[in-house]
């Protein structure tokens, strides 16, 4: 019988063992963390340490080691370390944050295609992270492979379409190219971020977009459309707004129009008129369109027009302009904002 108790004294503290050093570093890691936070970068690094050395199998001790390092711009061993996981943690459900960190670090001390790589491995691994997608896009702008960004900037919006870093790298790529696009890639962009400084950029690069075919001085307006826009050959292209390009900037060159600021008193009124009217030319088309844009943004910018969201999204967007009409909406309709994020939340993309 005492030779009973003994072995199974024995196997519960060799059982115990085991548990009770998983909690230190728990612990330990949850300490790191909070020193990382404060600021406190070699102090992280020595609780995480010691949590991997209690417990070499705790994932969290390894990532948040990875994080801090690359916060210390010590990315070299952010690589080392993230090679070592992806090895150690295969199949862990937390590798997709390894793979985007990786990645990072690999490009950020010049091994872009090596960065590409790993961002590939990782989405064959996690395809519904958008944020994979999202990175190699970036590194693919880096090597400037610029179609090849956007594609992935599109993916990475057909899983999550309010990620704003996408929508804003979008409207740069396109800002050149498919205005009409690019206009609702950064108007979705300051939706969703309306008061970083990014999002000043943002706002600034709409207005470019808004007023660049129309050049007005003293009492005369001057349009410049590229003959492009008006060729027949554009039946069968994809993501074509040159139609719908020439109705806004006609549309745009009425801002000086007395009979039109009679109505439409503010900035906000008349950036309001030019998206519903850009939105009915989009949907007298869409039948006969195609591509991304056509069926990514066309319905939601449909959908926020008919829901009378477009006034509200337009004081957001205006928010980094200096305007003070603009301002005092935003302080006396909090209650219209708040409605626009619900909406925002509830929305079903198609």
């Amino acid at each position: 019988m005492k030779k009973l108790i003994f072995l199974l004294w024995l196997g519960f503290t060799c059982f115990s063992a085991p548990a009770q050093n998983n909690a230190a570093a728990e612990t330990l890691v949850r300490e790191g963390i909070d020193l990382h936070d404060k600021g406190d970068y070699e102090g992280a690094l020595r609780k995480y340490d010691a949590a991997i050395k209690l417990d070499n199998g705790n994932f969290d001790a390894w990532y948040e080691k990875g994080y801090t390092l690359y916060a210390m711009d010590r990315k070299k061993e952010v690589v080392s370390l993230s090679k070592d996981m992806v090895k150690q943690f295969k199949g862990h459900p937390g590798m997709n944050q390894v793979f985007m960190q990786y990645g990072s670090a690999l490009d950020d001390i010049g091994k872009s295609k090596d960065a590409l790589d790993i961002y590939d491995e990782g989405i064959a691994l996690f395809p519904q992270d958008y944020l994979l997608y999202f990175n190699k896009g970036l590194t693919m702008l880096k090597l400037n492979q610029v179609d090849e960004g956007r594609l992935l900037f599109e993916k990475a919006l057909s899983i999550r379409p309010l990620h704003s870093s996408s929508n804003y790298y979008l409207g740069l790529i396109l800002q050149d190219n498919n205005k009409i696009p690019a206009i609702m890639a950064f108007a979705t962009f300051l939706g969703v971020e309306p008061q970083t400084s990014r999002s000043k950029d943002g706002w600034a690069r709409v207005q470019k977009l808004i007023g660049g075919n129309v050049k007005t001085e003293g009492n005369n307006t001057t349009i410049t459309l590229d003959p492009s826009m008006l060729s027949d050959n554009k039946k069968t292209a994809e993501n074509d707004f040159r139609s719908v390009e020439v109705m806004f900037t006609l549309t745009s060159a009425l801002d000086n129009n007395k009979s039109v600021d009679s109505v439409f008193t503010t900035a906000a009124d008349k950036l309001s008129l030019k998206l519903q009217m850009m939105i009915n030319s989009m949907s007298t088309q869409k039948e006969k369109a195609k591509g991304f844009y056509w069926t990514h943004y066309v319905p939601f910018f449909e959908a926020l027009k008919e829901d009378a969201q477009i006034g509200t999204l337009v004081h957001l967007m205006m928010m980094q302009a200096k305007d003070e009409d603009n301002k005092k909406w935003l302080e006396d309709h909090e209650e219209d904002v708040n409605k626009f994020y619900d909406w925002l939340k509830a929305y079903k993309w198609k």
